[in-house]
């Protein structure tokens, strides 16, 4: 009988489980929207964790409609605090902390306003009145259409960066400062794109690699470094036959130690929400959200295009973490709020949880069909200058998509010592 070479055997292996995908996640709470936040599409959601008190973090959420509100803040309760309705519509958002604002270090918020004709800063101050408060009186940034953000901090230092998705798919890079006590922006790169609307956009600061969603053509991902090339890498597409629909929404980054972790894509077609291993960029699974009658949550979720996620503990409700998705068809339309560890052991085995990492089996992400690397392995080099690796040294991403390593490393020293015991 023929022993299977290992790199067959693996994909065996870590594609059985991956065919009982997709999985199903009940919510834990919904974000209650009110007036003026209802009857309005929610196009964006962003997620600040309180370092001081995780049960005062917030949901920042955009609506993009001419007759209702622009930007609303949540508690993770689900109420609905406050509402901005200066800016009008809110095609995309983002934040990060730590920007250098007039010498003081603040959460800087970038929003996508129609009606300023550009992207509008705020900064996020739990303690203040309101919340979430413009910086200066216009936008920092023109360009109405504005679909997509993402920020970024270089590790170390002070220097802070923007991705903007403009029309026509254009993908440009701005550094920016804060230095007056506005918010100013100077380009530094245009990347190459494949001409699709660019739908979601993430930066992994610890991998140095910016993920961007094109509609109709997929994930790909870049260097993040302002010196690191223009090339796109295809990641997953449509047109391969793989896990996603032609119509997606935002991505997100579950940030776990030793980098690890996942990237998280809101497939709205598909009424789903892809897992992508953040070391191999293979595919994990999918999940789905249905109803939770006990939580009068009586509707399953549909038509997502907004995603956040974060792996710090959060209030008593979500020790191990949260998880945001949009849900596009009930109306008015929410978000849902998931504990990270409803998602992760939803999955066989489950996801890795960081807050658990002495009982974590995690997982590298199954079979990506040949796609960056193969089974298990690492992606291609990024263009010149990509920051840091992924791999953080140890040679092990700690985790398979349906095996736990061991196991896994176990069976491919099996599978090679048959090719030897055949060769002696």
């Amino acid at each position: 009988m023929r022993t299977p070479t290992p790199l067959a055997l693996a994909a065996l292996l870590l594609g059985a489980a991956a065919s009982a995908q997709p999985v199903a996640v009940t919510p834990t709470l919904e974000t209650r929207p009110a007036a003026p936040a209802t009857g309005n599409n929610l196009r964006d959601v962003a997620l600040w964790v309180n370092p001081a008190d995780g049960g005062a973090s917030l949901l920042i959420a955009g609506f993009d409609t001419t007759a209702g509100a622009g930007l609303a803040t949540f508690g993770v309760d689900g109420t609905q605090l406050e509402v901005d309705q200066t800016i009008g519509p809110v095609r995309a958002l983002a934040l990060r902390d730590d920007f250098l604002l007039a010498g003081n270090r603040r959460t800087l918020a970038v929003v996508s306003s129609t009606n300023l004709n550009g992207l509008v800063a705020f900064v996020v101050d739990p303690a203040g009145t309101p919340r979430v408060a413009r910086v200066g009186n216009g936008s920092f940034l023109t360009g109405s259409a504005i679909s997509a953000v993402a920020l970024s901090r270089v590790p170390g230092s002070d220097r802070f960066y923007l991705f903007a998705g403009r029309p026509g798919a254009d993908l440009e890079q701005f550094e920016l400062s804060g230095n007056d006590g506005g918010v100013s922006a100077r380009s530094v790169r245009t990347l190459d794109t494949e001409g699709g609307l660019i739908t979601g956009m993430v930066v992994d600061e610890d991998t140095g690699q910016l993920f961007v969603m094109e509609e109709g053509v997929g994930l790909g991902r870049y260097s993040a470094d302002v010196d690191g090339g223009t090339t796109r890498l295809a990641v997953v597409s449509p047109a391969d036959g793989g896990p996603l629909s032609s119509t997606q929404g935002r991505v997100a980054l579950y940030d776990a130690t030793n980098r690890e972790g996942y990237l998280l894509v809101a497939d709205r077609a598909a009424n789903e929400f892809e897992v992508f291993d953040r070391r191999s960029l293979a595919h994990v699974g999918t999940f789905q959200v249905t109803e939770n009658n006990d939580a009068g949550i009586n509707a399953d979720l549909g038509a997502p295009v907004a995603v956040a996620v974060s792996a710090r503990p959060m209030s008593a409700t979500f020790p191990d973490g949260l998880f945001v998705g949009h849900d596009g068809q009930e109306r008015p339309e929410n978000l849902k709020l998931i504990s990270w560890s409803t998602v992760a052991e939803a999955f066989d085995p489950p996801l890795r949880i960081d807050t658990r990492p002495e009982t974590d089996g995690g997982t590298d992400g199954g079979t990506d069909g040949g796609r960056d690397g193969g089974p298990g392995g690492l992606p291609p080099p990024l263009p010149p200058n990509p920051g840091p690796p992924i791999d953080d040294g140890d040679g092990c991403s700690c985790a398979s998509a349906s095996v736990p390593a061991t196991a896994l490393l176990g069976l491919l020293a099996l599978a090679f010592a048959g090719k030897r015991r055949r060769r002696s």
